[in-house]
C-alpha cells in the first residue's frame, strides 16, 4: 500500500475544516465591535460560531477561559479519531498542552485556584491536600510529566519527550523529520515570542500562520499535516481569545453596552 493512502481520509477531514477557518475580512470585521454582547453577535455569523455559541454577554474571564480551553481539548480529541490507529496516542496527547500552564501551578505545590475545582479535567489533580495532591498527579495521565518536573526537566520539555514516546515504533523517518522540523519551528516562536514587545506580537503571530500554512500544503497526507492544522487552530483561538478578554476586561461596562 502506497504509504500516503492510510492518511487520505485524515486529509480529506482536514481540508475541509481547514477551508473554514476565518480569514482576515471577518478578523478585520470583529475588530471593528465595541461590547461583548456585539462581538459576540457577529462572531456567531462567522466560522467562529463553534467557539463562542456556548458564551453569553454575561460570561466573565473564567467562564470564557473555561470554554475556550474545553472545545480546544474536544477538537483535538476528534483530529486524533481521525487518524489511523497507531497515530492516534501522539495527537491525542496534545490536548495536554492546554493545561500545561495549570499544571505547572500545581506542581510548583501553590495553592490552587477556585477556577480549577469547576474544570472536569484538572479538579481531580487540584486537591490543597499536598500530598493527596501529588498522589493524584502520579496516578493521573500525565504520570510522565509529574515524573519528569519532579527530576528538574520543564514541562515543555517533559511534554515534547512524552510525545515522540508515542509515535508509532515503525514511523517512517519521512514522517518524524517533519514532525521535528514542525516542534522545531514551534519552538523557535515561542522563545521569540517571549522577548517581543508587544506591540511586535501579532506580526509574529502572522508569520508563524504563514509558514504553517505554506508546510500544511506541503506536507499534507502526511502525519504532520494533523498538527500544522492544530497548530493554526491553535494561533486562530489565541487571536480570538485576545478579542474576547479585551472586551471583558476593558470594554464598555455592561450596563452601559446594554
Amino acid at each position: 500500500m502506497n504509504r500516503y493512502a492510510e492518511f487520505s481520509y485524515t486529509q480529506a477531514r482536514l481540508q475541509a475544516r481547514h477551508g473554514e477557518r476565518p480569514g482576515e475580512a471577518h478578523w478585520t470585521q470583529l475588530r471593528g465591535t465595541g461590547d461583548l454582547g456585539h462581538f459576540l453577535q457577529i462572531a456567531r455569523n462567522t466560522p467562529l460560531r463553534p467557539w463562542v455559541i456556548h458564551l453569553s454577554p454575561q460570561s466573565g474571564i473564567h467562564d470564557l477561559e473555561y470554554s475556550l480551553r474545553r472545545q480546544l481539548r474536544t477538537y483535538i480529541g476528534e483530529v486524533a479519531h481521525w487518524q489511523p490507529a497507531p497515530w492516534r496516542p501522539a495527537l491525542a496527547w496534545c490536548g495536554w498542552l492546554v493545561d500545561l500552564p495549570a499544571l505547572q501551578h500545581l506542581m510548583r505545590e501553590q495553592s490552587s485556584l477556585n477556577w480549577m475545582f469547576e474544570d472536569p479535567v484538572l479538579k481531580g489533580l487540584a486537591s490543597e491536600n499536598l500530598a493527596m495532591r501529588k498522589a493524584a498527579l502520579g496516578e493521573s495521565p500525565i504520570a510522565p510529566l509529574y515524573r519528569a518536573w519532579q527530576r528538574g526537566e520543564s514541562l515543555p520539555s517533559a511534554w515534547q519527550a512524552q510525545w515522540r514516546a508515542l509515535w508509532p515504533t515503525d514511523a517512517p523517518r519521512l514522517y518524524t523529520a517533519a514532525l521535528e522540523r514542525i516542534a522545531a519551528v514551534v519552538q523557535a516562536h515561542r522563545e521569540r515570542f517571549a522577548e517581543l514587545r508587544p506591540e511586535f506580537s501579532d506580526q509574529a503571530r502572522q508569520e508563524l500562520g504563514r509558514r504553517l500554512e505554506l508546510a500544511f500544503r506541503r506536507l499534507a497526507s502526511q502525519p504532520a499535516a494533523a498538527y500544522l492544522h492544530l497548530a493554526l487552530i491553535a494561533l486562530d483561538i489565541e487571536r480570538l481569545r485576545g478579542e474576547l478578554v479585551r472586551r471583558v476586561l476593558f470594554g464598555p461596562k455592561r450596563e452601559d453596552a446594554a
